[in-house]
């Protein structure tokens, strides 16, 4: 009975209706979050690699250059 009584006061039908739009509303959420994450990491790699990429090129080009003045 006291289930019944505390589910028909109007904090619990407001917290129940909350609880049910958060449950909505948290997939559409938590997939855009988990986008962002993965453009995050994506866009990180990929300046890495550049980064990575432009270290050793130059690297073999100040490598050639000490070479061709030995």
């Amino acid at each position: 009975m006291m289930k019944l009584a505390a589910g028909l006061t109007v904090s619990g039908i407001i917290g129940f209706i909350l609880l049910e739009a958060l449950k909505m509303l948290m997939v559409p959420i938590t997939i855009w979050v988990m986008g962002l994450l993965a453009l995050a990491l994506r866009i990180l790699l990929v300046v890495l690699g550049l980064g990575a990429a432009v270290g050793v090129g130059v690297f073999f080009i100040r490598r050639s250059m000490k070479a061709r003045e030995a």
